[in-house]
Formats: structure tokens, C-alpha cells, sequence
């Protein structure tokens, strides 16, 4: 019998800023196992869409 690898994932809110200004230009909730998972879903998403950005956050929830 194989053993099951259980991993926790969280919900996160993740933001991005636009390039030059203070400003939101993408807000979304994600399942993932940590922040930086949580901000490398985000960038795909970005990437995906094609939404320039500048910083991003990712805040558990």
C-alpha cells in the first residue's frame, strides 16, 4: 500500500499593482500551498491574460 502525501492548501488573495502607478489592475482568490505558490498562480494568470503589472502581493485568508 502506497502512503498518500497530504498538502495543505490555503486561500489567498492575490494583487497586482499597475507598473507605474499605486493602482489594482488584477484582484483574485487562489487555493495554493504557500505565498510564493500563491504569487507564481498569479503571475500565470497575468502572463495568460496579458495584463501588464508591476508589484504583487499575496495575503492568506
Amino acid at each position: 500500500m502506497r502512503k498518500k502525501e497530504v498538502i495543505a492548501m490555503q486561500m489567498y488573495e492575490v494583487t497586482a499593482l499597475a507598473p507605474e502607478e499605486p493602482e489594482e489592475v488584477y484582484q483574485a482568490m487562489v487555493f495554493a500551498e504557500d505565498e510564493d505558490d500563491a504569487l507564481n498562480q498569479l503571475e500565470e494568470q497575468l502572463k495568460e491574460q496579458g495584463i501588464a503589472h508591476g508589484m504583487c502581493m499575496a495575503e492568506e485568508v
